[in-house]
């Protein structure tokens, strides 16, 4: 076994120790309980609470802050459980460690990308011969038929017939150059595709159209955008935009 190989199965070994370190012990399991039990028991609660209070007078108000406070008083208790958090910080150790060992795994795309790659680059080269080799020989073969067909004309133009001469006239109508097709050769690589990719961008023109065309909306995120504006708005309580209302609310 080489060095590399007794390295990532002496990580292998500590991964899967680490994972089953994880195992819940009888007395952890009760402290969790003990703990947690009786947060999770009122949560049906909370979520009636949500359903049914309502605040349209002091006293209400009143209530439904008692139980917002209830709320948060247990959501603190779950976040600084010790346990739990040892727990959790343990799980996702863990869940980092595989997906660390994975990503390491995965590094056979790098290798990957770079011969693909290179079979796409030979494969576009001899793409872009083929074509070049097809318009030379389409060229010779149009020529070929401009010269048979000048050639009729002027025996046609010779003829002292009227029947020799449409004759020819004829002949020279039905001269057709050949369709030429090269094949470029095929790499057999598997999802190769053409798509098409953004090569420049004149941001200027491409807003204003966006005023005149509302099929180019669609490509500009708005809710993404309302975001940033009310981050900059936060920022900036005079900035003003044109088109847009902003109203402050309490969250």
């Amino acid at each position: 076994m080489s060095e590399r190989e007794t390295v990532e199965a002496t990580e292998i070994d500590c991964i899967v120790a680490g994972t089953n370190a994880l195992t819940v012990q009888d007395e952890t399991k009760a402290a969790l309980v003990a703990v947690l039990k009786p947060i999770a028991d009122r949560i049906p609660v909370y979520q009636r609470d949500a359903e049914t209070v309502m605040v349209r007078n002091q006293s209400e108000a009143d209530f439904a802050v008692e139980r917002c406070n209830a709320m948060a008083e247990d959501m603190k208790a779950v976040k600084a459980f010790p346990l739990l958090r040892s727990i959790r910080e343990s799980a996702n150790s863990v869940a980092s460690a595989w997906c660390g060992f994975e990503k390491k795994l995965l590094a056979i795309s790098d290798s990957r990308h770079i011969v693909r790659q290179r079979v796409i680059d030979w494969q576009e080269d001899e793409r872009k011969k083929a074509e070049a080799e097809q318009r030379r020989l389409q060229a010779e073969a149009d020529e070929r038929a401009r010269k048979e067909q000048a050639a009729l004309l002027k025996k046609a133009e010779a003829a002292k017939r009227d029947t020799t001469k449409e004759r020819y006239v004829e002949q020279a109508q039905t001269v057709v150059a050949p369709t030429v097709t090269v094949e470029a050769p095929k790499s057999g690589l598997r999802g190769v595709a053409r798509v098409w990719k953004i090569a420049s961008m004149d941001e200027d023109a491409f807003f204003a159209a966006l005023a005149q065309r509302k099929d180019l909306r669609g490509f500009v995120s708005i809710d993404k955008t309302k975001t940033q504006m009310e981050r900059a708005k936060a920022a900036n309580a005079l900035m003003e935009i044109p088109g847009v209302v902003f109203e402050q609310r309490v969250r």
